[in-house]
């Protein structure tokens, strides 16, 4: 009996010191983000979880300066045109380097802005002084002050908490970041997110843009359910991507990380990044090319601008250059006999070939092939054979076309895969792509030049730059 009574004694013992345990660390992680990690919070802490981007400033001064002449573009993809009021309030604030977070959130079936920046209880002081604000004039949200402040170009809603002054055009928005001073979890709880900005945070000399998978749901409203499809297929590739950001003039230059997945990892494995592109056998006029190394296939597409309505896709596969044989799709007996019966070397495309499925970009029923070289190119008919070397006759080829060279000097020399879309005489073939917003957006009407590419990946990221060029 004894025995048992000391059993069940320690047995309530144990479960007495376990309750005070839990007890005791809840205390603790309630006292730690109450008082102690609230006493100077990072400006992540204050940015709510349903960031779709977030700007790190780093360089304000170039930020603004550089970012300017492109505003038009950022208003309209990045909703920065609540840029000015901010500056408004930055510029009120003693003179000082200040790192800088920008992030856009889903508010009200729009995307709304949140503006923080380090500051001390002084300057916060000299801030309210300078905008003629009372101190006591304010609304109070969870024992936070927020104030109102209405400049010349939009109503502002600001407060000062944890060593971070945090503003936004939305009340909304503003109650949310400062819920979020007090949750236990932020964007660093992701794995995904944190691993990027851990690396970002090694170069803070530079000025970055995270962008969540889930942006791409407001940037497919610019374009028409066909396109919007294709670049929905980006979504699946990585939660969070993270660049550095320059600009210059009309141009703009990413170039950063994204998380490795899986898939990303099992499709790419072992796979070095080549710098050739096919480019004897693009033509001149090309308005787009995709390139894509996979292992048993090299390949690159392009499309031409036939006329306003019709741009023919084409598919260039490179042949086996070890001399083993013809393709891994097509045998040596196969193209002999199809040599013999088609002696003009333009052969229609039997059920025994199988073409490779490698691009989101391209759905084309290829109809009808021939050699070029160590290529086979492909075409959807042979109006479409006629339109290429017309062309490729007439014009040359796609290497000495400047605005090739423009792209090409922009983003990574070896590259896994590589898009690129332009148009090297007019403005118009994207308009085929552009849903009515598009349409009538500024960034719809003057991009020219757009450039994405991954250049390496390994186990962790994978390196992808993007490049933007446009033509007012």
């Amino acid at each position: 009996m004894k025995e048992e009574y000391n059993t069940e004694r320690r047995r309530g013992l144990i479960t007495v010191l376990s309750i005070i345990a839990v007890l005791l660390i809840g205390v603790g992680i309630f006292f730690y983000y109450s008082f102690f990690r609230q006493t100077k919070s990072e400006l992540i802490e204050a940015v709510p979880t349903d960031a779709l981007f977030l700007y790190e400033v780093n360089d304000n001064a170039s930020f603004s300066k550089d970012i300017s002449p492109l505003l038009p573009y950022f208003n309209e993809l990045f909703a920065l045109d609540a840029l000015p009021a901010f500056e408004t309030v930055h510029n009120a604030l003693p003179a000082n380097q200040y790192d800088i977070t920008i992030s856009g959130h889903p508010i009200e079936n729009g995307t709304v802005l949140l503006f923080n920046t380090h500051i001390d209880k002084a300057s916060f002081k000299r801030l309210l002084k300078a905008l003629t604000i009372d101190p006591a004039n304010c609304e109070t949200f969870e024992q936070q002050k927020i104030y109102t402040y209405g400049t010349n170009f939009k109503k502002l809603y600001f407060s000062f908490v944890n060593h971070i002054l945090s503003v936004s055009t939305s009340m909304d928005l503003l109650k949310k970041s400062i819920i979020q001073h007090r949750h236990p979890k932020n964007l660093l709880s992701a794995d995904d997110f944190k691993k990027l900005y851990d690396l970002a945070e090694k170069n803070k000399k530079q000025n970055w843009l995270f962008v969540n998978a889930a942006y791409v749901d407001g940037l497919c409203d610019y374009f028409t359910q066909e396109t919007a499809a294709k670049i929905q297929a980006f979504k699946a590739m990585s939660p969070w991507a993270a660049f550095q950001i320059r600009f210059s003039n009309n141009e703009i230059m990413l170039s950063g990380y994204i998380s490795s997945s899986a898939k990303i990892l099992e499709r790419f494995a072992g796979i070095t990044a080549d710098s050739t592109i096919p480019e004897e056998y693009l033509p001149y006029h090309a308005t787009q090319y995709y390139k894509l190394d996979l292992p048993d296939y090299d390949l690159c597409y392009f499309t031409m601008p036939q006329d306003t309505v019709h741009n023919p896709h084409f598919m260039l596969v490179r042949r086996d250059t070890l001399g083993h044989g013809y393709s891994p799709f097509i045998n040596d007996r196969q193209m002999e006999d199809l040599m013999a019966a088609y002696p003009n070397g333009v052969f229609p495309i039997t059920d025994s070939i199988t073409l490779p499925q490698g691009s989101i970009f391209d759905t084309t029923q290829y109809k009808l092939f021939t050699i070029k070289g160590n290529h086979y190119l492909f075409a959807p008919s042979i109006e479409a054979f006629v339109l290429y070397n017309q062309d490729i006759a007439s014009n040359g080829n796609i290497s000495v076309n400047r605005y090739y060279k423009l792209a090409k000097g922009n983003i990574a020399s070896s590259n896994i895969m590589e898009f690129t879309y332009y148009n090297p005489t007019e403005k118009k073939s994207l308009r085929f792509k552009l849903s009515d917003k598009g349409k009538a957006s500024r960034f719809g009407q003057d991009l020219f030049i757009f450039s994405l590419s991954c250049n390496n990946i390994a186990e962790e990221f994978a390196s992808v730059n993007i490049y933007l060029n446009f033509v007012k």
